[in-house]
């Protein structure tokens, strides 16, 4: 069983504010720490699962969060950007995929740090259903072949991952009590339940979650200009002054076009 640790950060353990996960920030390291040392007793919990090799996608921010000195020595760390399949790349050798450290699609009540892959973006539909993170890498991993097998963040996470997942393990970290403010597990206690839970979730089947082909998504920034500079796509359509849609073949393109509609839409605008 070959098995594919993706990683973020806002919603481990501890994390409630932008500057424990942003590099350059003064609680950054608090935000590297956690994301090193989950992922460690997550990949001990996949060894003592029965996993035969076990991969960690760093899928924070810019991708170099997790230094390869500090991960458990049978592990294999993928980091740094760009990388075709983002969040989930390695996923075309894998088997199983757990997502340790995910948040809530933005706009969710009391979801820690709530947002959609990124700031730029209010809303995101794949198919006319609002979709998050979870739902993006799993669609990903699913077109593959690959199962969820393993969700653990927030309350607000793992709300959203259910709603998805039926064959899955759960890890609640902390429990959102606004965007900014949680409710949280000792770092103790959460890596001892994450260690345990992937362990777990080796032996389970997982869910294979895969979406309706061709994929249409629809994006709603969060502000017009933003949807401007996004039309600088063929094929984009304007739906109106916030949104953009495009449509993809197959999940691994559409994936690919709203990354780059995110990426047009970072572009400078004199902070206005």
């Amino acid at each position: 069983m070959k098995v594919l640790i993706s990683v973020d950060a806002e919603g481990l353990q501890g994390i409630t504010f932008g500057t424990q996960v942003l590099p350059g920030l003064g609680l950054y390291q608090e935000g590297r720490d956690a994301m090193t040392d989950s992922i460690n007793a997550v990949a001990e919990g996949a060894f003592k699962g029965g996993a035969t090799s076990v991969t960690v996608v760093d899928s924070h921010d810019g991708n170099r969060n997790i230094p390869a000195s500090r991960i458990t020595r049978e592990a294999r760390l993928i980091s740094g950007w760009p990388k075709e399949l983002s969040m989930v790349e390695g996923a075309r050798d894998a088997d199983i995929l757990f997502m340790v450290g995910y948040h809530s699609h933005a706009g969710t009540l009391n979801g820690v740090l709530d947002h959609t892959y990124s700031t730029n973006v209010h809303r995101l539909w794949v198919n006319g259903k609002e979709t998050g993170e979870i739902g993006l890498s799993a669609a990903v991993a699913g077109k593959l072949g690959v199962r969820v097998g393993l969700v653990a963040g927030d309350a607000a996470a793992v709300n959203e991952a259910r709603d998805i997942f039926k064959d899955c393990e759960f890890v609640v970290l902390k429990n959102g009590l606004s965007r900014y403010s949680a409710n949280s597990l000792s770092s103790e206690k959460a890596l001892d339940l994450l260690e345990a839970s992937a362990q777990k979730a080796v032996k389970h089947h997982g869910t294979l979650y895969k979406v309706k082909e061709p994929v249409k998504v629809s994006v709603e920034f969060q502000n017009s200009g933003m949807a401007d500079n996004c039309m600088l796509l063929p094929y984009a359509v304007r739906k109106d002054a916030y949104t953009v849609e495009i449509e993809g073949n197959d999940m691994i393109n559409a994936y690919k076009l709203f990354r780059v509609l995110v990426s047009l839409s970072a572009f400078y605008h004199g902070d206005y």
